[in-house]
């Protein structure tokens, strides 16, 4: 905006020929003016610190406090009364920029250590994935979207180990199992071993590779498949460990907790600090209702997130892991009414209530996303379940399993629903995702009713 557009609105007439105003900066007067329309529109009589901060929010953040300071001392000289309030926000908002969280954004140009790229294949590989790529554009393979980015994947690290261990490239018994082996004992960038479920994931697409091209003997598709069935098998220990997690929590604690943790923000000094409790609380209060995969760090007001009907609720939103899949449905997702103050503590922060509207309008104007570091840095993908295992001893994937535990408590035919909020469709991942605590519950309230039934028949 121009200075001769600002000086021509009528609370700057009386002004308008003031030399102080007119060989002051642009950048000055226009934060000058856009703090009294603020405070005109809210009516604001006295700045206090969240007014001050409010308004740098939805304005460009501590860059404009300091625009507006300098304006203000030009005008009414170095003891004006706002100052005091200006610089106590401006603080506030410096010490959230330098706050340095864990970002999701890459850090470092990525370089291969585990794969081959795919153009050092061996030339017979390359021209089986291109044939399998083509089948399933064609519709003559039924696969997921995805399987043929993950098939060449795998390939690539199984060429890669081969070529480290001077292998033959080539797919034989003897070399899958060195090379499971090696899976089996690698240790993660967690600095973990892998997972059985990676390890599944990894020789099952290996297996697909193997089927689809046509091009190896049964005998090897065989020998994965019983791999594989050993492998779940294994699995089934880690899900009865998961089970032995769940049954350490006492789901009726999880809401109190994230409410405590709410109640004790005020205790923190740093603001820095407070939002970042916040972020734990909503992280604790939220997911165990609306049961999303890993990808709490990619919600955005706006976008993902809308303040309608009294609610914030998912809009044309599908879920990560099956939107791509023909036939899906748009997850009808929302924040429980009982749990929404922890997303309005997200965007208020420390400051007045009365800004909660307007918050949440810029929110979703700019797509602000749900968590974010104090810094204004997204959250690292597995942010949500990291403050799970702090809090609970298990990740947020725990939380599929409580909303089955829940509707399971509530009656067998509520289990749909569950499925429905899970985004499953298989009675499989229902029977899963079950745990044994409400099977055994269940079990003992169908003998209570049995007990009574035959008592009836007692002489």
């Amino acid at each position: 905006m121009t200075r001769h557009v600002i000086l021509a609105k009528p609370h700057w007439q009386p002004h308008a020929a003031s030399p102080v105003l007119l060989r002051m900066p642009l950048a000055e007067l226009q934060a000058l003016d856009s703090l009294v329309e603020f405070m005109t529109e809210h009516g604001c009589t006295e700045l206090t610190p969240s007014d001050c901060r409010v308004w740098a929010r939805l304005n460009g953040g501590a860059a404009e406090i300091d625009n507006v300071i300098s304006a203000m001392i030009k005008t009414d000289g170095p003891e004006a009364a706002p100052l005091a309030s200006l610089r106590v926000a401006h603080e506030s908002l410096s010490t959230y920029a330098r706050f340095a969280g864990i970002s999701r954004e890459p850090r470092r140009d990525y370089e291969r250590k585990i794969s081959l790229y795919p153009d050092d294949l061996p030339e017979d590989w390359k021209q089986h994935l291109v044939r399998i790529r083509d089948r399933g554009n064609d519709g003559e393979i039924n696969q997921a979207p995805d399987l043929y980015d993950r098939m060449s994947r795998k390939v690539c690290q199984y060429g890669w180990y081969l070529r480290e261990s001077g292998l033959a490239m080539d797919f034989d018994i003897a070399a899958l199992r060195l090379f499971y082996a090696y899976e089996t004992t690698r240790i993660s960038n967690r600095g973990a071993p892998l997972a059985t479920s990676t390890v599944i994931a990894t020789f099952a697409d290996l297996r697909d590779f193997l089927r689809f091209s046509k091009a190896y003997p049964k005998r090897l598709i065989k020998e994965l498949d019983k791999l594989l069935k050993k492998l779940r098998d294994r699995a089934e220990v880690e899900t009865a460990r998961k089970f032995a997690a769940l049954a350490a929590i006492d789901i009726t604690t999880i809401h109190p907790r994230a409410e405590a943790m709410l109640a004790d923000v005020p205790k923190k000094t740093n603001p820095a600090r407070r939002f970042i409790q916040r972020n734990r609380a909503l992280a604790v209060a939220v997911p165990p209702l609306t049961p999303l995969r890993r990808e709490w760090h990619e919600i955005r007001f706006g976008r993902d997130l809308v303040w309608t009907e009294d609610r914030y609720r998912l809009r044309d939103y599908k879920l990560r892991k099956t939107r791509h899949r023909i036939g899906r449905e748009t997850y009808p997702g929302s924040v429980h009414p009982s749990v929404q103050h922890f997303v309005d503590a997200r965007l208020l922060q420390d400051d007045d209530p009365k800004y909660l509207d307007s918050l949440r309008k810029k929110a979703e104007e700019d797509e602000w996303p749900l968590f974010v570091h104090p810094d204004g840095k997204t959250v690292a993908e597995n942010y949500v379940s990291q403050v799970w295992a702090s809090e609970f001893g298990t990740g947020a994937h725990i939380c599929r399993s409580i909303v089955y535990d829940v509707v399971f408590a509530i009656s067998e035919d509520a289990t749909l629903a569950g499925m429905l909020m899970n985004d499953h469709t298989s009675q499989q991942a229902r029977k899963k995702y079950t745990g044994n605590q409400a099977k055994q519950a269940a079990l003992a309230a169908a003998g209570r009713e049995i007990d009574e039934i035959f008592g009836f028949f007692d002489v």
